[in-house]
């Protein structure tokens, strides 16, 4: 878009691009003899909040709609943790961090089977262009691997598009399973330097920030490079269409963990660990899904897209709703918290179901620290507004500070503002979902489970 808000030649173009992939996928009524492939686009950063797809009305995203409109979107999509290494290792290996023994920014176990290792013995070509970010590489065996650091302009739209083409001409017409691990919306947001498309005085911030010219900058800039993720995508779905793969291929799109904003990345909350999960592709039914599903569900889906039986894993596959539209039945989810960098352990665990959350924060009472404290505008400007603004330094202190317990209707508080765990009319509720995360944790070995009934 425009400064004024209008769509620009280069944002058609990208939406156009997408809408032609989408509409050949469509046009093939039912799914290729060829076993499916499978092509992810992974963002960096980006909770299913910020789209317009979920309701986001700032951002311009005319590719990811178009995916999202000519697919399934998942609404209730779940991050096993909001920080990115462990929950790559989770994507890569469909177990939660407990079980792949990342459970912060550690390698995972040896005896963990991972995404290239699963694909490449069923005969799949597979590849990984961008982050990584799980340990160790050698566990992580991909027929094609290239990473971000060894990528020159890893922002620019184009350049992406020319390893999306690289990828499908390696795979030489092969099943093939990639990742492509891109690099918006991550901070820093001046590099490569986005176009400046969203004016953060007309922005509408997210209800748990505080409203500040500093906030208001940062959140704009972000914006800007969810924009230019969307142009990345569409040179993605382009060299997919013109290598004629949209036929035989899923498209998935989804991200990591939140924003590197307060309430949001390495937190429970849902802008922290509620993602965008979007696929595209022949025979699947298009349409809204309000299951709760998670992304450890991505790697049984691309095995299940095979003949070969798949080992146990936490995820559950989605194939039936994909191509049959019928849900998985999944009531409830448990995210976790174990480390918020690599300096401090501060745990944490959320049971999330239909309507309400439980999240136990466990472990010594400390501040919260994340990147966000003290490495943002965001903070930054709200230190000063707190030293005049009451509502301001509670809030900040709400965010450093996490009571033992918290609970939430998001029915009537999407936005996690109020607190219901002191409220006696949801005593029961409130004593009924902890009992049902600590019997997840008993069962789960987890190994926080001490932690709990201290």
């Amino acid at each position: 878009m425009n400064a004024r808000g209008g769509l620009g030649r280069r944002d058609v173009l990208a939406g156009a691009a997408a809408l032609g992939a989408l509409a050949a996928c469509r046009a093939t009524e039912k799914r290729s003899e060829r076993p499916l492939s499978v092509l992810v686009l992974l963002a960096d950063d980006l909770s299913a909040r910020e789209l317009p797809c979920y309701g986001n009305l700032d951002a311009r995203t005319p590719t990811i709609d178009a995916l999202a409109g000519g697919g399934a979107l998942f609404e209730r999509a779940y991050t096993s943790v909001g920080v990115c290494q462990p929950s790559r290792s989770s994507l890569y290996t469909g177990l939660y961090p407990h079980h792949h023994g990342a459970m912060g920014f550690g390698p995972i176990r040896t005896d963990v089977a991972t995404w290239p290792e699963l694909l490449r013995e069923r005969g799949v070509f597979t590849a990984l262009v961008g982050k990584l970010d799980v340990d160790p590489l050698e566990k992580f065996p991909f027929d094609h691997l290239l990473k971000a650091v060894d990528m020159p302009g890893r922002r620019d739209p184009a350049m992406w598009g020319g390893h999306v083409r690289d990828v499908l001409a390696r795979a030489h017409g092969r099943p093939f399973a990639a990742v492509i691990g891109l690099s918006d919306p991550h901070r820093p947001f001046d590099e490569d330097d986005a176009p400046r498309v969203t004016d953060p005085a007309s922005v509408r911030l997210p209800k748990a920030l505080w409203d500040t010219e500093g906030t208001r900058r940062e959140y704009a800039r972000h914006l800007d490079c969810i924009a230019r993720l969307d142009r990345t995508i569409a040179n993605a779905l382009e060299e997919l269409r013109a290598a004629g793969r949209e036929r035989d291929t899923l498209v998935v799109f989804t991200s990591d963990n939140g924003a590197s904003f307060p309430f949001a990345k390495s937190t429970l909350y849902e802008p922290g660990v509620r993602m965008p999960l979007v696929v595209g592709g022949p025979g699947v039914k298009p349409g809204r899904r309000a299951e709760i599903v998670s992304l450890l569900d991505v790697l049984p889906t691309v095995l299940d897209l095979g003949s070969a039986p798949a080992p146990k894993l936490d995820g559950m596959s989605l194939k039936r709703s994909l191509f049959e539209g019928l849900e998985s039945g999944r009531d409830e989810f448990v995210s976790m918290q174990t480390e918020n960098n690599r300096e401090q352990a501060r745990p944490a665990r959320a049971l999330h179901t239909r309507r309400f959350k439980y999240i136990r924060n466990l472990g010594p009472d400390m501040p919260t620290v994340s990147n966000v404290v003290g490495h943002s505008e965001t903070w930054e400007s709200g230190k000063v507004a707190a030293r005049k603004d009451k509502a301001v330094a509670e809030r900040m202190r709400q965010f450093l500070y996490r009571p033992k317990e918290e609970l939430y209707d998001l029915e009537r508080d999407p936005d996690e503002l109020v607190n219901l765990a002191d409220v006696a009319e949801h005593a029961a509720r409130l004593a009924e979902r902890r009992e049902r995360l600590r019997a997840w944790m008993t069962e789960q070995a987890d190994p926080q489970l001490g932690e709990f009934d201290a």
